[in-house]
């Protein structure tokens, strides 16, 4: 596809000078910055915003990080950040995902960052997979020069840190002085304010020290909550689990199919997750904490089951680990939800930092520290507080190592699909090592979850029902 004609009238009636640029094989901004290499500093992106039925495009460079907040600030009011695909229906002449910043040309209001002009160059998007547009700080200026501006970006990621805007400094030191990690630790470790653990999971918790627990047993307290007892039976009957017979309850799902273990653990995950109120769309919303969820939990289950028998952990608890993992996210969701829903937007807004960047730029504290406070506080196994708190890097030092780094290496091929907040979809060599695993085995796991992803997201589904 060529650059859509109504771009190159625009800027060819505005006498604006260019550069077509040819890329092949090239979809996505991230891929773009990529092929660019050093130039990728010119490189412009963009983000969508809705209020109402007002869409604003915010252009920046691509190194940059959208502060949502400076952006609400600017449109009087909190907005949503609209997703590629959503966005992508107001430029129907364009390649799906392709988002020229050319004024005048589509129904959308330009909001320009102001560091753009300071660019020598920029790069865009042209409208066409096949071509990017380039022009000078000259040529550029005289585009964007009828476009509202507005100082709505931080510098990039430096060792780990965001570095504020001048904008947005004031913004920053009061997040700084009135919600700090200290504060949301403190209100953790204060009972009134932390959730209590649900009466069933505490039930559970007991039958795990419990050496003359069995399945009728933990049928038992399953069947305390029908609605979880419902989810087993379920779960038990899922065309995922390859049952021939007919699951008519919570005993023999647990006897014939799912294993004491798994049931327990899975119970004990349910019953947590759904005692926490949060919100069930964004990025870490109820809908999407789930669907990560079962996939982490049921790939993290398959790379254990292919680890050598004497490396393995215990399965029921591979598999908890998984489901909980991200468990922070919804005690943040919980607690405090001015901060959780502007974490969701940023997050939605900036997909090529890291969540835990963006957690620490606002928060000062990630999603794994606060799981693991809570999993802490509640006295959950060792080998959970693990996973939950260290699942974002690599770890070898814990007695109890192989359960985040199972869990840290299910969302580095699961974000192959699409799906988590890993930080990257290479599994490192010392990694695969350390947990005797290789290349072809994590492939034909991560294959085998393709293939079973429609009872996955109907076993999600489920769990947010």
């Amino acid at each position: 596809m060529s650059i859509p004609k109504a771009v190159k009238e625009i800027l060819e009636a505005q006498e604006i000078k260019y550069e077509t640029i040819k890329v092949e094989d090239v979809f996505g901004m991230e891929r773009l910055a990529e092929k660019l290499g050093d130039d990728s500093q010119y490189l412009l992106r963009v983000v969508g915003f809705k209020k109402a039925n007002k869409v604003v495009m915010c252009v920046l460079p691509y190194d940059r990080v959208v502060e949502v907040k400076a952006v609400w600030q600017w449109c009087f009011s909190e907005c949503e950040v609209l997703k590629d695909a959503e966005l992508s229906d107001y430029f129907k002449l364009c390649d799906k995902g392709n988002f020229p910043p050319v004024p005048d040309v589509f129904d959308v209001q330009i909001l320009i960052d102001t560091y753009v002009y300071d660019l020598e160059w920029v790069i865009f998007q042209s409208g066409s997979d096949k071509s990017i547009i380039k022009m000078n700080k000259v040529n550029a200026n005289l585009l964007f020069q009828d476009c509202a501006s507005h100082t709505f970006s931080s510098t990039p990621v430096i060792e780990g840190e965001i570095l504020n805007s001048n904008q947005s400094d004031d913004m920053a030191d009061d997040q700084k002085e009135n919600f700090t990690a200290t504060r949301i630790k403190q209100r953790i470790n204060e009972t009134f304010d932390l959730p209590a653990m649900p009466e069933i999971a505490q039930d559970i918790m007991k039958l795990r020290v419990d050496p003359g627990a069995d399945a009728a047993r933990l049928a038992k307290v399953v069947c305390q909550d029908p609605s979880l007892a419902a989810q087993v039976i379920s779960w038990a009957s899922s065309p995922y689990y390859g049952y021939q017979g007919k699951v008519t309850s919570v005993e023999v799902a647990i006897a014939r199919v799912l294993g004491f273990d798994l049931v327990m653990n899975l119970a004990l995950g349910i019953s947590i997750g759904k005692s926490l109120k949060v919100p069930l769309d964004g990025a870490l919303g109820v809908r999407e904490f789930w669907k990560r969820a079962i996939y982490a939990a049921s790939l993290t289950e398959k790379l254990c089951a292919a680890m050598p028998v004497n490396k393995r952990p215990e399965r029921g608890l591979i598999y908890l680990s998984g489901l909980l993992h991200n468990f922070g996210h919804l005690l943040l969701g919980h607690i405090f939800p001015p901060q959780f829903k502007l974490v969701n937007a940023m997050v939605e807004a900036n997909p090529y930092t890291t969540i835990e960047d963006l957690e620490d730029f606002i928060l000062g504290v990630t999603h794994e520290e606060l799981g693991a406070w809570l999993m802490t506080n509640w006295h959950m196994p060792e080998e959970l507080i693990t996973a939950v708190g260290n699942h974002h890097r690599e770890e070898n030092n814990n007695q109890h190592a192989v359960y985040s780094n199972l869990v840290l290496v299910a969302n580095q091929l699961l974000k192959r699909l699409n799906i988590g907040d890993a930080i990257g979809t290479d599994v490192s060599e010392s990694m695969m090592e350390l947990l005797s695993l290789d290349k072809e085995k994590l492939e034909k796991a991560l294959q085998e979850i393709e293939a079973d992803s429609e009872a996955l997201n109907i076993m999600a589904k489920q769990l947010v029902a």
